[in-house]
């Protein structure tokens, strides 16, 4: 029996593997996820608003008013707080917490807000016993923590975030750790077999790489958990599955390019070295930032600088960027002969924006403002032209915002514009016709704009629901196979039923981000978990759309399994941050 035969059994091995990981994960997410929805939407323990007689009667409720993270106070039935009064707006005043202290602004600036019988011109932070006046009715703050201490008392009723039962979670978090660990053996494994004799070193290579992988991610899991408390288990083994994906066939694909040469293991270094050092320096990076996160407001503090930097990446690559003759924008910067993408780190300072501006339900000027920065982000991202940023971006910015403020016009103006940029994108860039004309054409012919997405459909097509084995696939046949077309390479490969898989995996990690969103005690947190999970899920369903001729490609990778270095960092840190987020509710702020 040869390798490719040995492939071909083991592939029902694999995909039954990959299935089982992502049946566990998936069930457990859900319900995880629908537990938290109906335990976790509580107030904040320890803060509240003290109303008197007439205003507890103008709001419906007793003498003590919850606060939640984000709090609105008006009329409207949408209200956290209603009053029932001629002098209250619709949407009066807004208290919320962000940085570890309580804020409180007006909705609009042409509503007046008082605290201690001053008019505030912008967002204060709020201190114990602070009288918050709101048209006629006026509340005071309360702090029970200072109220506690200033009484020399010890406070004891903190903030715990409802749990989700671990005797429920156990048993799926074990299955899918055995999966991915007997998938990371099998798979790793039959590399070693499709390197030839006498390629000692490459197999040296590819041997350590995958032991080494499987050492630093099982390390993880056990140990950050202890370091983070109740950190996301189901993220970090997320996060191992697909990186070891890509790293099977990414190796899978070099061996047939280097199969017939003499020096594999030196074309293995060469050709994988970006991405190689991308996993390393991610995983070295993830414990260290997701502690940061978890434990402090460093990125709440940056944020704002975020806005100069983001502009700032995408104007130098604007200039100094190459690439467009082969691949239609100018992407790639090259430093000391390796190129990167700034373009993709400016997705991590957009999303802190992002998470920053609407870290609550923030006013009419700054939307303004944030609509205006985010015009002339969008304006560089066509520039180059990366039509795959723009898409990826947009719909995360759409959710994002909808969520935080439920401005729902304000939203489809929004959609509108978005509507108009793209058609201003296929009047301009030659780039972006070739690839929509390609797309409209697809069923009718095959030309020069669509041969790639005949080819990958093709392969998918072959593939069947098992796949033919991992080797035992054509993709040499088809255009950019290890970058844009890897999710065509691996249905061929392992089937439609690991396809399908992958993109359940991705659905899993926003439920995770949405679940972190409805758990996390400050807007800030639930934001950019937010914005962290859609925009690896939006960015994922472009890729595996345009691949499968459901949209136009947009030159976009698939995360952490597509040839490029500086888009797996770029995944890896986003997953660090969201796993420190997952992390931040056992802290006492509340």
């Amino acid at each position: 029996m040869n390798v490719f035969q040995l492939s071909y059994l083991l592939r029902y091995v694999l995909v039954v593997l990959f299935l089982l990981f992502v049946w566990y994960l998936v069930s457990h997410a859900i319900s995880e996820l629908r537990w938290h929805m109906k335990n976790s939407v509580q107030p904040s323990k320890g803060y509240f608003l003290m109303a008197g007689e007439n205003e507890a009667a103008a709001s419906g409720a007793g003498m003590s008013l919850p606060l939640y993270p984000t709090t609105c106070i008006g009329s409207a039935s949408s209200c956290d707080i209603r009053l029932k009064s001629k002098l209250i707006a619709k949407r009066h005043a807004i208290i919320y917490f962000f940085d570890g202290f309580w804020f409180i602004r007006a909705a609009t600036p042409s509503i007046p807000v008082y605290v201690n019988h001053v008019e505030i011109l912008h967002a204060i932070p709020l201190e114990n016993r602070d009288i918050i006046g709101i048209g006629e009715a006026s509340f005071i703050f309360i702090s029970e923590r200072e109220t506690a201490a200033e009484a020399q008392l010890v406070y004891e009723n903190y903030y715990q975030i409802p749990q989700y039962p671990k005797e429920k979670a156990k048993p799926k978090l074990l299955g899918a750790y055995i999966c991915v660990n007997l998938f990371t053996l099998i798979g790793g494994g039959l590399m070693l077999f499709f390197i030839p004799s006498g390629q000692d070193k490459a197999r040296t290579i590819v041997l350590y790489s995958f032991l080494i992988f499987l050492g630093v991610s099982n390390l993880y899991y056990f140990v950050l958990p202890l370091i983070l408390k109740n950190l996301d288990r189901v993220l970090l083994l997320v996060l191992t599955q697909l990186t070891l994906l890509g790293m099977i066939f990414q190796v899978r694909l070099e061996l047939i390019s280097a199969a017939a040469s003499e020096s594999t293991a030196d074309t293995l270094i060469g050709n994988l070295y970006p991405q190689g050092m991308a996993i390393i320096a991610g995983f070295v990076l993830l414990p260290v930032i997701a502690v940061i996160v978890a434990n402090t407001h460093v990125l709440e503090h940056i944020s704002m600088a975020c806005a100069v930097i983001t502009p700032l990446l995408l104007i130098i690559t604007v200039l100094f960027g190459t690439g467009s003759e082969s691949n239609g924008a100018t992407l790639w910067i090259s430093v000391g002969g390796t190129s990167i993408q700034l373009t993709e780190f400016a997705k991590i300072t957009y999303l802190l924006v992002l998470a920053y501006f609407f870290k609550n339900r923030t006013t009419r000027k700054n939307q303004f403002i944030f609509a205006g920065w985010a015009a002339f982000v969008f304006l560089l991202i066509m520039m180059l032209p990366d039509l795959g940023s723009a898409m990826i971006l947009l719909p995360t910015t759409i959710l994002v915002y909808v969520v935080m403020t439920s401005e729902y016009l304000t939203t489809l103006l929004i959609l509108v514009s978005g509507s108009a940029a793209g058609t201003l994108a296929f009047a301009l860039f030659p780039h972006v016709r070739r690839r929509i004309s390609g797309w409209t054409t697809l069923w009718t012919e095959v030309n020069d704009s669509n041969r790639q997405i005949v080819y990958g459909l093709q392969a998918v097509a072959r593939g069947g629901l098992f796949g033919r084995g991992i080797g035992n696939g054509s993709p040499e046949g088809i255009p950019l196979a290890s970058s844009d077309m890897v999710f065509s390479i691996i249905c061929e490969e392992l089937g439609l039923i690991t396809g399908l898989c992958i993109v359940a995996l991705f659905i899993v990690v926003w439920l995770r981000s949405a679940k972190t969103t409805i758990i996390s005690r400050d807007g800030y947190s639930s934001s950019l978990a937010l914005g962290i999970g859609t925009l690896t899920f939006v960015e994922a369903a472009i890729v595996i759309s345009g691949v499968t001729g459901l949209f136009p490609l947009t030159g976009a990778t698939l995360p952490l399994i597509a040839r490029g270095g500086s888009s797996v960092l770029t995944i890896i840190v986003l997953f660090a941050i969201l796993l420190g987020l997952t992390a931040r509710r056992e802290k006492e702020d509340f």
